[in-house]
């Protein structure tokens, strides 16, 4: 079998553009602001996807009696999908309709997420703020990556309609379960197109000789059944997200005897491999596939707290670039900051934040949108086209953007108590 490879780093020197943010038009002509209100009994709450039709989906967290721990007793808390079409949140009122936590939701309305029915003690779902000395968003952030509980007593549903099938369970009757009862058989959901086929991998735990291996098995699901997708001539591989072709991208993982492990971008075309990156892409990882087959990819810089000074600075650099048709196109930014790209579109249009450094280990960070080699400062964009902040605020990263242009994304006050706007940005013509 035969891979095609890319030449990148060369296609990527022929597609470098021109720098900086730019005062071209490249995005819509106007756009209103949506507040996506709290909802009714929540304790906090955080949306994870927006689709075509600019209907937003996420999560709320709600309390649900204490739990004794430590001689005393703590609030529990259970969560329950929710959604927004304008800024009044809709929750199912029947008792099925909670316990789902959707990371992942397409334009039929289909959700796939954790599901549980065991209370918690979790309950905040913040967004990150800004400048930070903690973390930034990881090279692999995406709606499906927003934080979601999964306790031993949790599952993978999918959820169409009003019909909830537990794929880790429906999985397990073809690909085996657990033979203890310490772990049990789980289907991670990584990304679901709009016809539904859903991609992920199945772990099954299996005990032997006092320990415990998972067999994991990358599959893609679709009208209940599913199909393997092809390791080829790698260690492994790990799928990350699939388009409405069926087009699938991940990463495999293999062992170059004189530079070690190394993971590569692939795609899989009928659940085979076709195409992995060449090295210069290892530091890479995808982020999405979008309908015309272009691939998003992120920097993978390691970032830590731990380093130099000068090591966090040049860590900062994190880039981000589209892959597509053997070549490689990077988003540039001004003063060589980091772009940490969080979204694409079918139309290529990309949001994201560009990271800086605000001090000694602090990471500073202000959103953008890119199209056909031109970034733009979103905090300028919107203001020029009818939106601003309220006073003492400041816009996050974007998490999605939809085919219409609209833009999930929250601000936030600059001053303590930190206080949290989810928003929906509406993008006209």
């Amino acid at each position: 079998m035969s891979f095609h490879r890319p030449t990148a780093m060369a296609s990527l020197l022929a597609a470098a553009l021109t720098a900086g943010f730019s005062t071209a038009a490249v995005a819509q002509s106007a756009y209103t602001m949506t507040v996506l209100g709290k909802p009714t009994g929540a304790y906090s709450f955080v949306p994870t996807t927006l689709d075509d039709q600019g209907v937003v989906r996420g999560a709320m967290y709600y309390k649900s009696g204490v739990k004794f721990v430590r001689f005393t007793f703590l609030p529990a808390y259970l969560y329950q999908a929710v959604s927004w079409s304008g800024t009044t949140a809709t929750a199912p009122a029947t008792l099925g309709g909670k316990y789902l936590f959707p990371k992942l939701a397409n334009n039929s309305g289909w959700q796939v997420g954790p599901f549980n029915k065991t209370s918690e003690l979790g309950s905040s779902v913040s967004p990150e703020v800004f400048p930070s000395v903690t973390t930034i968003y990881g090279s692999s952030f995406r709606g499906a990556n927003v934080f979601a509980p999964g306790s031993v007593g949790s599952t993978t549903m999918l959820r169409k309609g009003t019909v909830d099938t537990d794929l880790s369970a429906l999985l397990a009757k073809s690909l085996g379960n657990s033979n203890t009862s310490s772990f049990k058989s789980m289907f991670s959901a990584k990304g679901m197109n709009h016809a539904g086929a859903i991609v992920g991998v199945f772990s099954r735990p299996v005990s032997a000789s006092g320990e415990v291996n998972f067999v994991s098995t990358p599959l893609v699901f679709s009208n209940g059944t599913y199909t393997t997708l092809e390791v080829g001539p790698y260690q492994s591989l790990s799928p990350i997200d699939i388009n409405d072709t069926g087009t699938v991208v991940g990463t495999v993982l293999r062992n170059d005897p004189s530079a070690g492990y190394q993971s590569l971008p692939a795609l899989w075309v009928n659940q085979r491999l076709t195409t992995v990156g060449d090295v210069s892409l290892s530091r890479h990882k995808p982020l999405s596939i979008n309908n015309a087959g272009q691939v998003l990819l992120v920097g993978d810089n390691g970032m830590s707290l731990t380093v130099s000074p000068y090591d966090f600075e040049r860590q900062l650099r994190s880039s981000s670039m589209v892959w597509a048709n053997n070549s490689v196109t990077p988003l540039v930014s001004p003063n060589n900051d980091g772009v940490q790209a969080t979204a694409m579109n079918d139309q290529g249009t990309v949001v994201g934040c560009i990271l800086s450094a605000a001090g000694p280990q602090t990471v500073d960070a202000r959103p953008f949108i890119w199209k056909n080699g031109v970034l733009l400062d979103l905090t300028q964009e919107w203001a020029s086209k009818g939106v601003s902040l309220p006073a003492g605020t400041r816009w996050g990263c974007p998490l999605a953007i939809n085919n219409s242009g609209s833009v999930l994304i929250y601000h936030y006050t600059s001053t303590l108590p930190t206080t949290f706007t989810w928003a929906r940005l509406n993008a006209k013509p």
